[in-house]
């Protein structure tokens, strides 16, 4: 089944998962190898003064001190779920197109998201929310 937003995805997230492998440099120290997961959605500044209220300080420290950042909502087109290994609170590379014009790149915070309960009991699995906060280059 296919995503009732395929055609409509305006963003590509890039997380790098762990692959449970390491590096050595030539000094010794060890660092994680990782593998890029790529997921497609369907993103919008929210309108929602209180969703943005709630994420207020999440959203400042995201920005930094003299950054801009930008709470985004909407919905998983490829794929449908969240992948193994992508978890709330993750960060990964972000290139939006908000309106029509040159595609936008910077850093993306996903935040947690709760299903709608009318959406979990009637079974539907083909749409999966995501919300996040977007912070320009």
């Amino acid at each position: 089944m296919t995503s009732p937003f395929s055609g409509f995805e305006n963003t590509t997230l890039t997380f790098q998962l762990a692959d449970g492998t390491y590096t050595t440099n030539a000094v010794g120290n060890r660092s994680l190898n990782t593998n890029p997961e790529i997921i497609k959605a369907v993103l919008k500044p929210t309108t929602d003064t209180s969703t943005v209220n709630r994420y207020a300080n999440e959203i400042q420290q995201f920005a930094g001190a003299d950054g801009h950042a930008v709470l985004l909502e909407g919905y998983l087109v490829k794929p449908q779920v969240y992948p193994q290994g992508v978890e709330f609170l993750m960060e990964a590379d972000i290139e939006i197109t908000v309106a029509i014009g040159k595609p936008e790149t910077g850093r993306f915070k996903l935040l947690p998201v709760v299903q709608s309960p009318y959406v979990v009991a009637m079974g539907i699995d083909a749409i999966t929310p995501i919300r996040g906060v977007f912070r320009r280059n």
